[in-house]
């Protein structure tokens, strides 16, 4: 009956996902960004006198985590825009602290097909059941997923490279956070923002040695 009455629902709205309901309501959580760096300070082997520094930095790419709630349709992220702050709260990098990037992630609706038995079927794609076969459920997805194994382009070189030279000059920052606004249109066409923010960027120095060449 509950099923029956919420198809008839459904069916007087004037937008409806073929998943049941008009409702979007996900969330987003970021975490595991990180930039580590090793520096070579390089002397001259005779005189002694400073040659320069070899830096190099590597940075792992966050993981994000889109969190839907039972019932809620699904939606295609079309881009992010992302800010980096320092411990002030002020951009990291000047200018270069603030830009967008392109990254597409399908976020499944709230729904799951059942099981002969009626369980729920996370597993299954929902757009591959009737409606009066599907149950609402709650959705965890993780990006980049292991199926596409595809990376999530976040953090850019620039804040790499401002991380290291501070890093040469003295304490690697600490407090860096990333703040992500992506940008979704939902199954329905219609356009949402899902925002994280203050999710930390660890910076480390790996090494830090000086050698005569």
């Amino acid at each position: 009956m509950k099923k029956l009455a919420l198809l008839t629902l459904c069916l007087s709205l004037a937008a409806c996902s073929p998943n049941g309901g008009s409702n979007f309501d996900v969330a987003a959580s970021v975490s595991g960004a990180e930039i580590d760096v090793t520096i070579k300070r390089i002397y001259d082997k005779e005189t002694k006198a400073f040659k320069g520094t070899d830096v190099n930095f590597v940075y792992k790419q966050p993981q994000v985590t889109f969190l839907t709630k039972a019932g809620s349709v699904g939606g295609t992220v079309t881009k992010a825009t992302v800010s980096v702050t320092d411990s002030s709260g002020n951009l990291y990098n000047d200018v270069n602290g603030k830009y967008t990037q392109s990254f597409v992630a399908r976020i499944l609706p709230g729904w799951a097909c059942t099981t002969p038995e009626g369980a729920a079927d996370p597993s299954a794609d929902p757009a591959t059941c009737s409606f009066t076969d599907k149950v609402a459920v709650t959705r965890s997805q993780v990006f980049p997923d292991e199926a596409s194994n595809a990376s999530v382009q976040l953090l850019i070189p620039s804040v790499g490279e401002q991380a290291s030279d501070d890093c040469v000059e003295g304490p690697c920052p600490a407090n860096l956070s990333l703040n992500i606004t992506f940008t979704v249109q939902d199954d329905l066409g219609n356009i949402h923002t899902i925002s994280t923010n203050k999710s930390p960027v660890l910076v480390n120095r790996v090494s830090d040695t000086t050698v005569e060449e």
